[in-house]
């Protein structure tokens, strides 16, 4: 009977403490970091991201501010409130220069979320010169 009544009492607070961490709006995103790893100086991509915000709060989200760093462009984002349960996007866009140089770029989403107002996310990369065959002008 004890133990009926210890589990009872710690799934009661488990429970109590799940529902509190989500009261509000509450910002989630389908990743935070894009990491384009190696890519090759002669295949640089177009350089435009897309991001998805979840809401997975109580309360209608509102993205406040949006921005990017230097070089980068806010194309859209998700303007109207995101209701409980649904989802937003942040469009991104820069060019990415076909010589080898690293890739850091960095978007500021500004909102009311109730687990954290400021979420930062993170684009990274590296161009690389392009790994041919050894010709015998290379040697």
């Amino acid at each position: 009977m004890k133990v009926l009544l210890s589990m009872f009492i710690l799934l009661s607070v488990a429970g109590y403490a799940t529902s509190q961490e989500h009261q509000g709006a509450f910002i989630s995103f389908d990743r935070e970091l894009h990491d384009y790893g190696q890519i090759s100086s002669d295949e640089v991509p177009d350089g435009k991201i897309s991001f998805v915000i979840y809401n997975k709060g109580s309360q209608p989200l509102v993205l406040t501010n949006v921005r990017a760093c230097c070089g980068t462009r806010v194309n859209d984002f998700t303007r109207e409130p995101i209701a409980p349960a649904d989802s937003g996007y942040v469009e991104v866009e820069f060019r990415v220069v076909p010589r080898p140089h690293r890739i850091r770029r960095t978007v500021t989403v500004q909102s009311n979320a109730a687990n954290r107002q400021t979420a930062i996310l993170r684009i990274q990369g590296e161009v690389v010169e392009p790994q041919g065959d050894l010709t015998l002008q290379d040697q």
